[in-house]
């Protein structure tokens, strides 16, 4: 059974506060991309890059942060000699242990997307789960964080948000769901 953690929170913001921990637990994060032409294709992101902006792009479809280093060889995630396919995602039973699915995160103007992030596996590597933990509490902890919000006719308790002007969305090409804040 997979384990989830909703928040709603710049993504930016997200990646900054859980820097330190990214560093701790020898995480990365890469991007997943989505087209006709090139099908799946993945970039390894530079936390430490001021101008994260990956979520803009046209293709975004998820991210994943990895305790398992993946090589990206022109847009396909490489494991090395030990990978009997060409082509791999972290949905593989090479990577999936050692993997966090992300989704969500794109922001404009007016509008933040929550991100839905949640291990994959039953049975996840002790560095991930330890980096999962790690960053929930962190999450949680952070000044201006809120729990529960209503979608709809249903209050989700289990969602957090950070305080924001901006309109709080479940999926970003939906824009008219959003997450409203209790009287």
């Amino acid at each position: 059974m997979a384990v989830y953690f909703n928040i709603i929170i710049p993504f930016e913001k997200f990646i900054f506060e859980l820097k330190d921990i990214i560093d701790k637990n020898s995480v990365n994060l890469y991007a997943e991309y989505l087209n006709d032409k090139k099908g799946f294709y993945y970039e390894l992101i530079d936390t430490k890059s001021e101008n994260i902006n990956f979520l803009s792009e046209k293709d975004y479809r998820c991210f994943f942060f990895s305790s398992k280093v993946v090589e990206v060889k022109d847009g396909s995630l490489v494991l090395g000699k030990s990978s009997k396919k060409d082509r791999i995602s972290f949905y593989d039973d090479e990577l999936f242990d050692y993997c966090i699915e992300g989704k969500g995160g794109r922001e404009d103007q007016d509008n933040l997307e929550i991100i839905k992030l949640r291990i994959i596996s039953k049975n996840p590597d002790k560095q991930i789960a330890k980096f999962y933990n790690a960053l929930q509490n962190i999450l949680k902890k952070l000044e201006n964080v809120e729990k529960g919000l209503w979608i709809a006719n249903y209050f989700d308790d289990k969602v957090f948000y950070y305080k924001t002007n901006k309109n709080m969305l479940s999926d970003f090409s939906k824009k008219d769901t959003q997450y409203l804040k209790p009287d």
